[in-house]
Order: C-alpha cells, then sequence, then structure tokens
C-alpha cells in the first residue's frame, strides 16, 4: 500500500472527476498487478501462506539461457520471502530428477543444468544472502530439452521454527519447436525437415501433453523442389486439424466434422463438446475428460490471440499457437501449429535419436544416421518413422463423424517418391507463382527458414495466403525465460486465510482505498 500512495498523486490533481478519477486508479492498478503477476516468493504468514495458481511454480530456461545473471529478481531464479519476520530460516528438499543437500541441491534429471543453492541458519530476509537462488551447473545445450527437476523450499520463523512454510517448484529446460504451412517442421532441438505425409500423426507427447496433427494432401500442378534436409522431392501436405490432450482434457480445432466445407470457421471443441471462444477465454479444469489426478486443479487456458490465432496453454508453460485460414479456390481451411516453451521430447516435432537424423521413434529406438540412397531416406521417413507416429482408433484425440475414424484422413501413399505428378484424381490442382511473386509475398517473414518456407509454399500452390499466416505466427511473442506466468487458479482448498494472505485480495483493497481518497480529495477540494 505504501508503494501506491505515492505513485497515486499525480492523479489526484485539481479538475478531475470522480469517475475519472476511479477509472485513473483501477487502471493503474490493474497494470500494477499485471506486472506484479510472476511472484515464485513464499508468503510467510500464520497459517502458512496457501501457494497459489499451480502444483509447482515453474523456472524456464532454454539452450544458450544463463541462470542468475539478470538483475530481474523475477527472472533470474531468485527466491525471497514475504511477510517475514527479522529472521527466517531455510531448508531445501530434492525430489524428482533432484539431488543435494539442506542448502544446495542440483537438478535436472540424470545430467542436473540447474544449482539451487539456499541460506541455512537465521538469516535476514531482506538481504540477497537470505534469498534461494538458481544458477547454472554449466551450458545450457539443446541435448538438455525436456530435462525437469522439482524441489521444495521450506522457510520459518528463525526465532521459533513456526509457521512453516513448503512450496514446490519446477524447473525445466524448454525450446521451440513447430510446424507451420506445408509441414516444414522444426524439432525441439533445432533440425528443419519437411514431413508432407498424409494422416494424423503425434507431434508432440510427453506426461501431460500431447499435441496431434492432422495433415491433408494438397494437389499441385507442379512437382516441387528437393528439401534441402532431407533431399527428397515430394508432394505437398497442409495441416487441416489439430488435437490437444492438456491433463484430464481434450480440445480439438477442426474443420465442420460433417465434411462439408464450411467458410465461417473451425470448431473447437472441449471433450467432445462444441464450444465457443470468447474474449474470457475457456479454462479447463482436471476432471473435464478422464484420468484427473488433482480435482479442482485448473490443467490449460484457451485464450484468443492476435491476427484470429488461439493460444493453448497448459500449467507447465507450453504455448501452443494455431493459426487458422481458409483457403478460398481449395474450399479448405488449413494451419500453422506453433508450440513455444515446450518440454516435450517425443515426436514427429520430438528431440533427435542418438546419432540419427530423425527424432526417436516411440519406443525410443534411432532410425541412424541419415542414409546416402535416396530411396532409403524415403522409406525411413514416409515408411518407417511415419507409420511409427500416426495415430490409431485407440491413440486419436480428435473428433469424428459417425462412420469415419482415423483411417478416413491417411491416405497411404503421399507423398509419391520420385513423383512425376502431384495430381489426385477428383481434385483440383492448385496453380503454382512464379518465385518472384512468392518472393514479394513473403518479403515481411524474418526468420530465414520460415521464410524460404513461405516462398516455397506460395510459389507451388500459388496461393499467397500463407505468406499472411506466416506472418500472423511471426507477430507472436511467447512468454520468455524465467518464472512462467501463471495464468492458471489452482486450488479449491481456499480458506479465509488464503484471501487475506493472497495478493490480489491487497491489490483489490487498495484499489477501494484509492478511490475513496480521491473522492475525499475532491470533495475537500471543491468545498475550499
Amino acid at each position: 500500500m505504501n508503494r501506491l500512495l505515492p505513485l497515486s498523486r499525480p492523479l489526484l490533481r485539481k479538475g478531475r472527476s470522480r469517475a475519472e478519477l476511479a477509472l485513473l486508479l483501477i487502471a493503474f492498478s490493474w497494470s500494477y498487478a499485471h506486472a506484479q503477476a510472476v511472484n515464485p516468493n513464499i508468503v510467510l504468514g500464520n497459517p502458512c501462506g496457501v501457494q497459489p495458481q499451480m502444483p509447482q511454480i515453474t523456472y524456464a530456461a532454454k539452450p544458450g539461457d544463463t541462470v542468475g545473471q539478470s538483475p530481474n529478481p523475477q527472472v533470474n531464479g531468485e527466491i525471497s520471502v514475504i511477510n517475514a519476520p527479522s529472521t527466517v530460516f531455510w531448508e531445501l528438499s530434492p525430489q524428482t530428477g533432484c539431488a543435494g543437500t539442506v542448502d544446495t541441491i542440483q537438478c535436472a534429471g540424470a545430467s542436473p543444468v540447474f544449482s539451487v543453492q539456499a541460506p541455512t541458519g537465521a538469516v535476514s530476509p531482506a538481504t540477497s544472502a537470505g534469498r534461494v537462488q538458481l544458477t547454472n551447473t554449466r551450458t545450457i545445450t539443446a541435448a538438455d530439452v525436456g530435462s525437469s527437476g522439482i524441489f521444495g523450499a521450506q522457510v520459518a520463523d528463525a526465532a521459533d521454527g513456526d509457521p512453516v512454510c513448503t512450496w514446490q517448484y519446477k524447473v525445466h529446460v524448454t525450446n521451440d519447436g513447430g510446424g507451420w504451412g506445408d509441414p516444414h517442421i522444426t524439432t525441439v532441438d533445432g533440425t528443419h525437415y519437411d514431413f508432407q505425409s498424409a494422416g494424423e500423426f503425434t507431434a508432440l507427447r510427453q506426461k501431460e501433453l500431447e499435441i496431434q496433427t492432422r495433415q491433408t494432401a494438397v494437389p499441385t500442378a507442379s512437382v516441387p523442389n528437393a528439401n534441402p534436409y532431407t533431399g527428397l522431392s515430394t508432394c505437398v501436405a497442409i495441416y487441416t486439424a489439430v488435437a490437444l490432450r492438456i491433463g484430464s482434457n481434450r480440445v480439438t480445432l477442426q474443420p465442420n466434422i460433417s465434411g462439408q466445407p464450411d467458410p465461417s470457421g473451425m470448431q473447437l471443441r472441449v471433450n467432445g463438446k462444441l464450444v465457443t471462444l470468447t474474449d474470457e477465454g475457456i479454462t479447463l479444469m482436471s476432471g473435464g475428460g478422464a484420468g484427473a489426478t488433482q480435482p479442482g486443479v485448473v490443467e490449460g487456458r484457451i485464450v484468443k490471440a492476435a491476427g484470429n490465432a488461439i493460444e493453448i496453454r497448459d500449467a507447465s508453460g507450453t504455448q501452443v499457437v494455431v493459426t487458422p485460414a481458409f483457403w478460398q479456390s481449395q474450399q479448405t481451411w488449413y494451419l500453422n501449429v506453433n508450440v513455444y516453451q515446450t518440454s516435450a521430447t517425443e515426436g514427429i516435432m520430438g528431440r533427435l535419436a542418438t546419432r540419427s537424423w530423425l527424432p526417436a521413434l516411440p519406443d525410443g529406438s534411432s532410425l541412424g544416421p541419415k542414409p546416402e540412397a535416396l530411396d532409403q531416406r524415403y522409406q525411413d521417413l514416409y515408411e518407417k518413422f511415419a507409420d511409427a507416429w500416426r495415430v490409431t482408433d485407440a491413440t486419436s484425440l480428435f473428433d469424428y463423424a459417425s462412420g469415419t475414424s482415423t483411417a478416413t484422413f491417411t491416405l497411404d501413399e503421399w507423398p509419391r517418391y520420385a513423383p512425376q505428378s502431384c495430381a489426385l484424381e477428383g481434385q483440383t490442382s492448385a496453380q503454382p507463382a512464379t518465385p518472384e511473386v512468392a518472393a514479394q509475398a513473403c518479403a515481411g517473414i524474418t526468420n530465414a527458414d520460415q521464410k524460404a518456407d513461405c516462398i516455397f509454399d506460395v510459389t507451388f500452390t500459388g496461393h499467397t495466403g500463407f505468406a499472411e499466416s506466416y506472418e500472423t505466427m511471426q507477430g507472436f511473442k511467447p512468454h520468455g525465460t524465467g518464472w512462467q506466468q501463471p495464468p492458471l487458479t489452482a486450488r479449491t482448498d481456499r480458506s479465509l486465510w488464503f484471501w487475506i494472505l493472497y495478493p490480489w485480495f491487497w491489490i483489490a483493497i487498495a484499489i477501494l482505498v484509492l478511490i475513496v481518497i480521491a473522492v475525499l480529495l475532491t470533495k475537500k477540494t471543491r468545498t475550499a
């Protein structure tokens, strides 16, 4: 409250109406609250404050990040105490993926990448010596993507040890993956390749998250150039639907499942039920689907993003951004699907297997180095690899119309090897554009790989709308390294003490007090 009052004085100048003051103060308080939203600090009280938001507050780092060097405490891995007496006593407890002692542990699986240190004995919470600190144990590399660990930080009043608060924290290494346009894949460890099969596949998977994509063959009047990474010249496909498992919930974004083209929009379903996405977003509660382990916990959120994109988040900080667009001449919806801040490592977009040119198979095995012969590369990629990651009726997350299944969307012959034609019987082939037209359409794309992919897509399909989708995706700004924004409300065990200790309670009180002060000052000024 003392921090808010001095900053409010410029708002209380003479001449403002009560309504103006109220709106300004609410806007100010909202911006203040928004800036303070990421808060890993432990709230000490009697009884102990309830840990907000999630079972674990998450710290994420990417390959190349240096942890513990930022001047911003919300980013640099520090954990402080709020409402502490003059001294406190810390203790760390290593859990899954972590090991160590009461004051120093290392986290992130078999090869730790994070060091977590806490002071011991009676220390002042107001000094840097009285805070928990995360640092690198070594340089974080792409091979560390997916590494994670959980630790508990316990703090007590050093005088008598009561109250004692223990909060859980998760540290993990993330990276960007995704696919767009014709399925140009970037794996979570940075390999860029084309995957043009037609059917439904597991794009990414980990314990509490799975992303599946539907790829549909596109007939074209010309045969595309060879992909630089695979060396294969193949016909193309596009994403036409996406399905996700987030905790116990299932989310799908698909065209009308009747099969009839519907230019008015894609259909969003949660656990099989058609829903409408409003500006308020959709909250995914545990128990919405099958297999909930923690009833009453929010597992994810679906929100609108810029450019008609949809963002789907999970509780670990993963952001799945989908950009749908309608291709009028082909009478079909297509999608860009990008994944940010993920620690998932299995699937089409997953981490490359050891000494392999492709991601690991579902059993963890490797297809080995890239073959010299192109026909063997084709067999590896579009037969062994593709079939291994195809979903089945038992594993599919998609919604289907009566009489249809995953087999309905599978075209096993696609893409053809060394094709002489990319035509499909009964379908109109897309006409190509000139490289000059494609380059002009894609001029605004700054990422080199995405720009090359955009030019490829527009050139061989003639559809400049692909460039617009790339630009929309390029404008999305994912949350970055550090303590993750906890966008998810977590618990149902909210006692009176929860609301007393929870920061939003005090922010609301501050807003009300400031409004009262503003009204009184305005009244006093008018009386004078």
